[in-house]
């Protein structure tokens, strides 16, 4: 920092701010950044993880960014020391200063291009179900952050060893002119519009599918309240025949009924399979759109701060780069340190905005601790439970439509009472 103390018109543009105040309350942010963002990164990992997810193609692009938040929260410390101690790392050496200006960027550019991949990912997965077999596979995301990152490197240290002098800044106006334009372009624009477009059509193609199941649900129920009596269920006929005859009717008619039991088996049995097949299919219909909403809540709920994080840093470094009055001023430094401290909020928080937003998120956490105490033994939930009671009665009204001696005693037991 360059200050005339014969310069009487430079104090007027500073504004009197207690700036031990504000080493502090940067002390205090980077603090909290650091025990609740590398305790959320580690439990982010542990999440995403799990069989369920690590498989998945978004929960694996997931992980890759739980790992690219720790380098995040590690390249912070850079602010901290300067802040608190007032020590410019990048003033302590050339190479030094090379070697911190690549890593920054190849953060920033992993930092934004997972995110797009994370929104192609779900957008091909919606709108294109059946390509998303073979484009959105775990080894192909792989493969295309690989060579993302590789080409960013190459860029990254044409740069840093060409444009860069021994002072660490750039050496004529067309090297400033062509950091800003890829950053800017590559680092910011692009990603934006990729991520804003893949969300948009998403989002359109999910509520769309929720109306049209919504809507074919009360046609399917209309359709099956329109069946005969005689493709009826076994278990319904037997309790309306207990419930409106004696017990003589009820024995002549459960002797004539297990004597035509071989006739109409055929239909019941073709009737069963074709409403249990239509319920799997809306079953599965409906856990599709469920989870394409859960997975559009946590990709934006990422996406959003993302979004905001990058202009309000962006504006500030252009600040902080040709503003005299931020030059002049300790307090305004200060104040640029907390707004860029902002972007690495994003990574200490991501664990707990996705546990207190997201359901699919904040259950899988709930099932890796329960693994965690307990072992390889599944944690029940109340999913489970419901279809483990689906499964005994479907037994029961299934052994009562196959035995014949089942069949009799039922209605015997029903024109008793």
């Amino acid at each position: 920092m360059n200050f005339d103390p014969n310069n009487t018109t430079a104090p007027a543009l500073v504004i009197p701010v207690h700036i031990p105040g504000l080493r502090l309350l940067v002390a205090f942010c980077c603090v909290l950044i650091y025990v609740f963002g590398y305790t959320g990164c580690f439990l982010s990992i542990l999440t995403f993880s799990s069989r369920n997810l690590r498989h998945h193609s978004t929960g694996f692009l997931f992980l890759i960014m739980a790992f690219v938040d720790i380098l995040n929260l590690f390249a912070s410390l850079q602010y901290f020391l300067n802040g608190i101690y007032q020590i410019n790392v990048y003033m302590l050496s050339v190479h030094l200063c090379r070697f911190l200006t690549i890593f920054n960027y190849e953060l920033y550019f992993a930092f934004s291009w997972i995110f797009v991949f994370i929104s192609v990912d779900r957008w091909i997965k919606v709108e294109w179900p059946t390509k998303s077999q073979t484009l959105c596979t775990r080894e192909k995301f792989i493969y295309l952050c690989l060579l993302t990152l590789l080409l960013s490197l190459v860029q990254n240290i044409i740069y840093a060893f060409l444009c860069f002098d021994h002072n660490c800044e750039p050496k004529n106006l067309i090297c400033e002119i062509f950091i800003h334009a890829i950053y800017i372009t590559l680092y910011m624009t692009v990603p934006i519009i990729i991520i804003l477009v893949s969300i948009f059509r998403t989002c359109l193609i999910t509520i769309n599918l929720r109306k049209r199941f919504r809507t074919s649900i009360p046609h399917n129920q209309q359709q099956e309240s329109q069946q005969p009596l005689t493709d009826m269920p076994t278990a319904v006929k037997l309790e309306t025949l207990g419930q409106c005859t004696s017990t003589t009717t009820t024995s002549r008619i459960s002797y004539s009924f297990v004597s035509s039991h071989s006739s109409t088996a055929t239909n019941n049995t073709n009737h069963s399979q074709f409403i249990t097949s239509s319920n799997r299919l809306a079953h599965y219909r409906r856990r599709r759109s469920r989870m394409d909403a859960q997975m559009i809540i946590l990709i934006s709920i990422n996406v959003v701060p993302f979004i905001l994080v990058h202009i309000i840093t962006e504006i500030a470094y252009l600040f902080e780069k040709y503003s005299a009055f931020v030059k002049q001023s300790h307090a305004a430094e200060l104040v640029i340190i907390l707004i860029y401290l902002s972007w690495y909020l994003i990574s200490a928080t991501r664990f707990y905005t996705n546990c207190l937003l997201s359901r699919i998120y904040r259950e899988e956490f709930k099932n890796r601790l329960y693994t965690l105490r307990h072992g390889c033994k599944p944690r029940s939930t109340q999913n489970d439970r419901r279809s483990s009671r689906r499964q005994s009665s479907r037994y029961y009204i299934g052994s009562i439509g196959n035995g014949g001696e089942s069949i009799t005693v039922n209605l015997k037991s029903i024109g008793m009472n």
